[in-house]
């Protein structure tokens, strides 16, 4: 069975985002008198939501009651204002994603980036794409690994789950598309470990985009590899 359509992770997948979260989080946290994150820490916190990356990076702190939401609010504020000044795409996604778009494959993003980010980072990096849905974390459903998360864009797609692809960098990513019956495919760019994807049901992984067009004429439940 050939798959049809394709779901892609956003940060660490399409768009090299890590500097300019890495600047965002430490202007905040100096505001705030916390100490300064590295830019591995803060790697590796990525990928669950901005309120889930604020406590990983302050465990160990000692902050005022009350603090987390607003390092949130200010981190979501922060990064819209300064805008994606590092971000770039990675190289060959762009060139891949018009080959897909130019052979009529229904695309979608799905993050858990906040909504109004995802929609300025789509509209400024691929405003060419015509993504069939940009769905990113607005605090009115859940966020991934949720399967709830990943129905609007099924439904979008209208597409069963098993014929659509979902290509991410980390284990959230691969553990929304075993959670949501699409086939998990991750990319060895991003922000986690090849070995972390294969953990979490990575089917292949991929290392170069020029890969992704041919992964829709593979056979869902196939031997998992990371070569």
């Amino acid at each position: 069975m050939t798959l049809e359509a394709v779901v892609f992770d956003l940060d660490g997948t399409l768009l090299d985002t890590l500097d300019d979260i890495n600047e965002v989080v430490n202007r905040v946290f100096k505001d705030h008198g916390l100490s300064s994150r590295t830019r591995e820490e803060v790697r590796f916190a990525v990928g669950r939501g901005v309120e889930h990356l604020v406590l990983e990076l302050t465990e160990g702190e000692v902050i005022e009651p009350g603090i987390l939401p607003l390092l949130s609010d200010n981190i979501r504020r922060v990064y819209l204002e300064m805008g994606s000044v590092m971000t770039r795409p990675y190289p060959g996604i762009p060139e891949v994603l018009e080959e897909l778009a130019g052979i009529g494959v229904p695309m979608a993003v799905l993050t858990n980036k906040p909504q109004a980010s995802a929609f300025e980072s789509v509209a400024r990096f691929f405003p060419c794409i015509g993504f069939v849905t940009v769905r990113g974390a607005s605090g009115r459903h859940p966020l991934k690994p949720s399967p709830e998360a990943s129905k609007p864009v099924l439904e979008a797609l209208g597409c069963p789950p098993e014929m659509v692809v979902l290509i991410g960098d980390s284990d959230v990513d691969m553990d929304t598309a075993v959670n949501a019956g699409m086939v998990p495919v991750g990319v060895s760019w991003g922000f986690r470990s090849t070995r972390l994807l294969l953990e979490h049901g990575a089917e292949r992984i991929i290392r170069s985009p020029s890969e992704i067009p041919g992964l829709l004429l593979m056979d869902h439940g196939e031997e998992r590899r990371g070569d």
